[in-house]
């Protein structure tokens, strides 16, 4: 296995790659725009939520959403948001970041959101190709999704991995970009 950079949710080569992704590209700007409005809908009636973590924030766009949340941001491609935060936060979000997860770390990677959530954990699952791919790094040619699973893949393996975490909701979301249907799972979970 490669060498682990400073958590056990992601190689050191990996980070540097998704750091040359993100440096001066639009790479981690979608997160409010394809979460925003499932988001909201699970906060109306979580009134009680005052933390929250945002797990692969990209450029912070679903932070940007919801001000009344006090929040934290991680990820890896990002210097200075490289550092996975200390302690629980009442609500964690992992929106467009499975997929791109290493799959040899996707297990490591779901503990460590679980072990962050507090209360509600929020996961929006892109389920498909991008048909983008890595130009350099240790992914060169493989498709920027490393994990492309169905929405009730998704579902049965995180079951599978006893978080100790409680399936509160699901969704097989479809939708329409650029001229095509795309697959989507939103997973809620709470701690109980």
């Amino acid at each position: 296995m490669a060498e682990l950079f400073k958590n056990d949710t992601i190689s050191k080569s990996y980070a540097k790659q998704l750091q040359k992704e993100h440096n001066g590209s639009k790479w981690g700007s979608t997160g409010f725009r394809y979460s925003g409005e499932l988001l909201a809908d699970q906060l109306v009636n979580r009134p009680y939520l005052q933390t929250a973590l945002d797990f692969g924030c990209g450029k912070g766009t679903l932070s940007q959403g919801f001000q009344e949340l006090d929040w934290s941001e991680y990820d890896p491609g990002i210097p200075g948001k490289d550092e996975v935060p200390e302690g629980q936060f009442d609500l964690v979000t992992c929106t467009d970041v499975l997929e791109h997860v290493e799959p040899e770390l996707i297990e490591n990677v779901v503990k460590t959101l679980a072990s962050k959530t507090g209360k509600v954990l929020f996961l929006d699952i892109a389920c498909y190709e991008t048909g983008k791919t890595f130009g350099e790094g240790p992914y060169i040619g493989q498709d920027l999704h490393l994990l492309i699973k169905e929405p009730t893949e998704w579902r049965k393996y995180i079951e599978g991995l006893n978080t100790g975490l409680h399936l509160a909701e699901f969704q097989h979301v479809t939708k329409f970009s650029k001229g095509q249907y795309k697959d989507r799972a939103v997973l809620v979970y709470e701690r109980v």
